[in-house]
């Protein structure tokens, strides 16, 4: 342990320097990262938990679920330097299950500030890691931009979408008076195979999450000046569209803030949810207008009203949201059939040890979900097991320092 430890403190960082090529990062010890645990085959699928505090990852196994001694597999360590906090954001997973991308934030101390406390101020690039899914050793990397978003993978694979979402840029432009525009974060379009950077699309200021439409001719993009940017994938200028929310404020001074976006597997609706507030709104993506009568607007003695809505999401058949409200640390059951969308019920979280819920995941079959909670920043964070039907929460699992994402890679039929 003591080696070790003299080990990590003595690894020298060279960074390349060269202006046209990536830096490059060289260590004294051959093998600077410990050697993976071996683990059992992926099976039905494995559970992926994003910590971003201690730089790792969890992982679950799907199939062992329902047996008394279920819980973490292994945490194992991400990134590409081995002493430094590097803020691992979020996942995207690979249809054949052969791997995983995780962005590496640098918002975190150390590397700029935060995370998600003052998400978005890192002044390091960061970088989208390619892992493979039974070593979870790292493959690839590319560098990218300041302060990586979201990421979502495209339905063969093989292109990567990742924002970022560079709230420093914002606070940067608006000291000395830049336009609006140059305020605008990009979408970096990544090739899967060669980890290239294909293109990177300017589509508003601070940009966070980023999801497909169905036919994935559409990226949808959360921005923080209250609006959600369309962007056509299927035209290689990549034209952007602006939807503004209702009401909207400035990228200095925004109403909204829109933070997350759920979308649904069926005709395509998009919900957006942000950090101003509990209403969760509804957009037409045939229309591209925010469509109030739809939205979710809790309201009177709802303990919702007091809630924050993150990342969602939508039963197969397209007919059920559903929607972890923070602050209250619940899952909103949505009816989003008719003309106008209702709670019908909520599955509440904090009693089962959840404190500030990130995000919603459905299991296959869509009977029960994941809740990710990612705790007080400080401690460990808490992974649920919700029964859809009996509306109660049953299982829970500690798993590491700040948990923002929880996903499931599985191997394709």
């Amino acid at each position: 342990m003591k080696g070790l430890l003299l080990t990590r403190l003595l690894v020298p960082l060279v960074l390349g320097a060269c202006a046209d090529s990536e830096p490059t990062l060289d260590y004294a010890h051959e093998h600077p990262w410990p050697q993976g645990p071996h683990l059992p085959p992926i099976g039905e699928g494995r559970i992926v938990v994003t910590n971003s505090m201690d730089d790792t990852v969890s992982l679950l196994a799907l199939d062992s679920l329902d047996t008394p001694a279920w819980g973490e597999l292994a945490r194992v360590p991400v990134g590409l330097n081995p002493v430094e906090l590097e803020g691992p954001h979020h996942a995207a997973f690979a249809p054949d299950g052969d791997f995983y991308y995780v962005g590496l934030s640098y918002s975190v101390p150390g590397a700029g500030s935060g995370p998600h406390g003052a998400h978005g101020t890192g002044t390091a690039d960061g970088y989208c890691l390619k892992l493979d899914a039974t070593t979870n050793q790292l493959v690839a990397s590319t560098r990218v931009d300041r302060n990586p978003g979201d990421l979502v993978l495209s339905r063969d694979g093989r292109t990567l979408y990742q924002t970022h979402f560079d709230l420093l840029r914002v606070q940067e432009v608006a000291r000395r008076g830049g336009s609006r525009e140059e305020m605008n974060a990009t979408l970096a379009i990544i090739d899967t195979d060669t980890m290239k950077v294909k293109k990177k699309v300017s589509v508003c200021p601070a940009p966070h999450a980023v999801r497909l439409s169905p036919d994935e001719t559409r990226a949808y993009v959360a921005c923080i000046s209250d609006e959600v940017a369309v962007v056509r994938l299927d035209d290689p200028a990549y034209p952007v569209t602006l939807v503004p929310l209702p009401q909207a404020g400035s990228p200095v001074s925004p109403r909204h803030s829109p933070y997350a976006l759920t979308t649904s597997h069926t005709d395509g609706p998009l919900w957006v949810s942000t950090l101003n507030g509990p209403t969760v709104y509804a957009m037409d993506p045939h229309t591209l207008r925010i469509v109030p009568e739809r939205s979710v607007v809790p309201e009177g003695a709802d303990p919702l009203r007091q809630g924050i809505p993150m990342f969602g999401e939508v039963s197969a058949d397209g007919r059920t949201l559903y929607m972890p409200f923070q602050r209250v640390d619940a899952v909103a059951i949505i009816d989003v059939t008719g003309e106008k969308s209702f709670v019908k019920e909520t599955i509440e979280l904090a009693p089962e040890g959840c404190l500030n819920v990130h995000q919603v995941t459905l299991l296959p079959q869509g009977r029960r979900a994941l809740a990710v909670c990612e705790g007080d920043h400080v401690g460990p964070g808490t992974l649920h097991v919700l029964d859809l039907e009996t509306r109660e929460v049953v299982r829970t699992v500690k798993v590491g320092i700040y948990p923002d994402s929880v996903g499931i890679l599985r191997r394709r039929p």
